[in-house]
């Protein structure tokens, strides 16, 4: 009788301290996932009547881009961002699913200035071993190129949520042109619009 009681007060520890480990690795998840991005900060805030207005800029390959101007109508703040939006089709109608990230204002010219660099200084030459480049925002988007050995090219690649493959969006190296293009539109735009 006292070996089941000792038995299963072993077995109700065990099951207390997974639980306690489970929870802290889903909170740890969330910070990791938890987005820095200060245009969304200022479009949560409490006590704000917010407008948002949309302007579709284009698209590279599956990445559509699109500036965002967010005004406070109380205080009459503006603020703008670039997001980009990518699609994932699963198997099934319902599976389908869009993931959206955004570059805070201060953070579009220094992607465009990383995707630049990538495309003047890094995609121009054959890597003796695979290699990646990447650049990341504070709201997890990611833009890169890696070295495909299989394929002997440099591919480009954005995933508008680095935490989940589904976000991403692979392409040619040679469309990084048109990308940093589309992101000069979008920060020109903003700029014109907040002022």
């Amino acid at each position: 009788m006292i070996f089941k009681i000792l038995t299963m007060k072993k077995f109700v520890l065990v099951l207390l301290a997974l639980s306690v480990s489970l929870m802290s690795f889903a909170q740890d998840k969330e910070q990791e996932n938890k987005s820095e991005s200060k245009t969304l900060e200022f479009m949560s805030k409490g006590g704000s009547l917010i407008k948002k207005e949309f302007f579709d800029i284009g698209s590279v390959k599956g990445v559509k881009c699109q500036v965002l101007i967010i005004t406070d109508l109380l205080s009459d703040t503006k603020m703008g961002c670039l997001r980009l939006e990518t699609r994932y089709s699963g198997s099934s109608y319902s599976s389908s699913q869009t993931y959206i990230g955004t570059l805070d204002y201060d953070e579009i010219g220094d992607c465009i200035a990383s995707i630049d660099y990538i495309r003047e200084n890094i995609i121009t030459s054959t890597p003796p071993t695979y290699t990646e480049t990447t650049y990341k925002t504070r709201d997890n988007i990611e833009v890169g190129t890696y070295y495909s050995e299989k394929s002997g090219k440099w591919m480009a690649y954005v995933y508008t949520k680095n935490y989940t493959s589904r976000s991403a969006e692979f392409f040619d190296s040679s469309s990084l042109l048109s990308l940093s293009t589309l992101m000069t539109t979008a920060k020109n735009m903003i700029t014109e619009k907040i002022q």
